[in-house]
């Protein structure tokens, strides 16, 4: 039974028990029986909050179906663009490797296809890429319309405050054990009992990030900043799920509103040197990199940012040694073993790519990147149902993943080609 006391100084020792649900309303909408005998909510939309359940019971029923609807159009608007992907591949990618066996009207008809490029582009841009930025920038608003400051809307009663902090300890200790699905129900059974806990909330976020759930985390650390617009935490967060999703520009913006703030936070600057390193700005982001090291010579995170910077630049073996130093302070280093697969991929060296790669999967198995490259080892080996596998896994961890997507079509066409030969 709700137990709110009302507002009115002169009813302060009544319970609330009606609501007013006239949009018209300007007074209090929270009333007690007193309340209600007075004449300021005439004609008004008044119910007992006893029923206040089956009232929201309705819309909850009605917002399913607006949900359901967008689900549909959110999967056929996947398949039709997936089709449309494979259509143009196979019309401008496929490059054919049997043109001496082609008929006078065969060669004709496929020249005749290259030509129409420009009136193929230009009705693509017009007719479904005008109207996706259309359709994406409607979605924003809705979004924007919808948004609530959370913080406005619940928090926890202080008697629930010290149970809270002590799941966050136990949720922490979880994660640093590395124990994390353990962590993130924890978290969760936190986030029940104070959904608006910004503590939790980048928690949730930075147990998504070690996931590579990099969208999710992205949207979590949103929902802190609109109510914590300072939380460094979570700016950095925002950063790094951006990053992950190859956002570098966006993701700088963030490192620097950090390190505006605290010009020496070590993660905003690991952050600023790699989203440099992106834009090749080589020269800056081996600056913040020797920073650091010149503080720390054996810091893991700036030695594998070191390596990642070489390797970006095409420079593998020496990408691989700088991997093998960070490896020998920590021989279960994820991001190393999956860099150092990758150079050996773009080296030929498949075998000691998936040695490298797998080990990195075992121990991460949810490692978004790390898929993809073995992903990318397969399919330079022609092994392209076992590549569509992992570009597939990548996906479901991250729907967002641009290259896996685009891969596994080019997979799928490579598949069709050896079909018809």
């Amino acid at each position: 039974m709700i137990q709110i006391p009302c507002q009115q100084q002169q009813h302060a020792n009544e319970k609330i028990e009606y609501y007013c649900f006239s949009i018209c309303c300007q007074e209090n909408r929270l009333l007690c029986y007193k309340c209600l005998q007075q004449t300021k909510h005439k004609d008004h939309q008044v119910l007992k909050l006893s029923g206040l359940n089956q009232h929201t019971k309705e819309f909850s029923d009605n917002c399913q179906e607006i949900i359901s609807k967008l689900l549909d159009y959110k999967f056929q608007l996947i398949e039709c663009i997936d089709e449309l992907v494979i259509n143009l591949q196979q019309k401008f990618q496929q490059q054919p490797n049997n043109l001496s066996q082609f008929t006078y009207d065969q060669l004709e008809s496929y020249l005749s296809g290259l030509l129409k490029f420009e009136e193929n582009n230009l009705m693509i841009h017009n007719e479904v890429l005008q109207y996706l930025e259309l359709a994406k920038n409607n979605v924003l608003h809705a979004i924007d319309g919808l948004d609530v400051k959370a913080a406005l809307h619940y928090q926890a009663p202080p008697e629930i405050q010290q149970q809270v902090i002590e799941l966050q300890n136990l949720g922490t200790q979880l994660f640093k054990n590395q124990n994390i699905m353990q962590a993130q129900d924890v978290m969760n059974r936190t986030l029940i009992l104070d959904p608006n806990n910004s503590t939790t909330l980048v928690m949730k976020g930075t147990l998504l990030l070690s996931q590579t759930k990099n969208y999710e985390a992205s949207k979590i650390f949103d929902r802190v900043l609109k109510v914590d617009p300072n939380n460094i935490q979570a700016i950095n967060g925002l950063g790094d799920a951006l990053r992950g999703r190859s956002k570098f520009s966006e993701a700088l913006q963030q490192y620097e509103k950090t390190l505006e703030r605290d010009p020496d936070n070590k993660q905003a600057l690991l952050g600023k040197a790699h989203c440099l390193g992106k834009d090749k700005k080589f020269q800056d982001a081996k600056k913040i990199y020797d920073r650091i090291l010149n503080q720390n010579q054996n810091d893991i995170d700036a030695l594998w940012g070191l390596a990642d910077l070489v390797r970006i630049q095409q420079k593998d073996e020496e990408a691989i040694r700088l991997y093998n130093k960070v490896l020998s302070l920590n021989q279960n280093h994820v991001e190393s073993l999956s860099g150092k697969g990758d150079c050996y991929r773009l080296l030929g060296k498949f075998e000691d790519a998936m040695k490298c790669l797998q080990k990195a999967q075992n121990l991460s198995p949810k490692h978004v990147l790390t898929l993809t490259r073995i992903g990318d080892c397969l399919r330079q080996q022609k092994k392209f149902l076992e590549a569509i596998n992992y570009y597939s896994e990548a996906l479901s961890i991250d729907p967002q993943d641009e290259w896996s997507q685009s891969k596994i079509n080019e997979c799928r066409v490579n598949i069709q080609k050896r079909q018809q030969q």
